[in-house]
């Protein structure tokens, strides 16, 4: 990660005795931050990472929309009987109007919960399908795949529900822009033939400013981090065979 590569170059700069080197180290520990940290410069990574957005208009009807789990839902506030969205509700959001706009007639949603000290906290998904009841989806045209605890096991599981329930009908998947890659090649893999609706995007369209150009900002740090992160997850489905 990010962090931890700058870590290990200012540890390294910091025990090294040789003077020229440790220079050369704090040198490249500064261009690396300055690299990460430009708003230009990230926003670039995410251009070329992130599946491009679809127009709502131009998407065509399909009968099953698969919303995939993560973070949606802050599943850790209190009080429980609130429904507190997350930094990716926008997968969520755009479902919903998906949904209403006739662009997808039921809704599947994919992600297990994951047991903390012996317990299950409140199910992310068990919200998701509360709150789009609440936006306006019949109860009815909601189903849920709970065990799922990635994205292979996304592709799995939505796969053996789909081929008995709903097969030969078409399946439009949702998620972030950034998870869009890996989700699509696992849904691919398995044998479900989807297309792909974006949301959650993190880039913005490319501006000139100067500040953008010039001045980096401390918030990059996190969202690149995230991308590292999505790449490494990339990368280790392709060498197992998932994707």
């Amino acid at each position: 990660m990010p962090m931890g590569i700058l870590c290990l170059l200012l540890i390294y700069a910091i025990s090294t005795k040789n003077r020229t080197k440790s220079k050369k180290a704090v040198i490249l520990a500064f261009i690396f931050l300055y690299i990460i940290g430009n708003s230009f410069l990230s926003n670039e990574l995410f251009l070329w990472w992130e599946v491009p957005p679809t127009s709502i208009n131009k998407v065509k009807q399909h009968d099953i929309g698969i919303v995939l789990t993560g973070g949606t839902i802050n599943e850790d506030k209190l009080p429980i009987e609130n429904i507190f969205l997350g930094g990716s509700a926008d997968r969520m959001g755009q479902a919903i109007e998906l949904y209403k706009k006739g662009k997808i007639k039921k809704i599947l949603i994919s992600g297990g919960g994951i047991e903390v000290l012996g317990q299950t906290q409140k199910l992310e998904i068990d919200e998701m399908a509360k709150y789009m009841i609440i936006s306006g989806v019949a109860k009815e045209d909601i189903f849920l795949e709970k065990n799922a605890q990635n994205t292979r096991q996304n592709a799995l599981n939505c796969s053996k529900i789909l081929n008995k329930h709903f097969a030969n009908q078409t399946y439009l998947l949702i998620s972030s822009g950034f998870h869009l890659r890996r989700a699509r090649g696992c849904f691919a893999k398995v044998g479900l033939k989807v297309d792909c609706f974006g949301a959650d995007y993190i880039s913005h369209e490319r501006n000139f400013y100067w500040y953008n150009l010039v001045l980096p900002r401390e918030g990059n740090l996190g969202l690149v981090q995230l991308l590292f992160r999505e790449v490494i997850g990339y990368s280790t489905y392709k060498i197992m065979g998932w994707i």
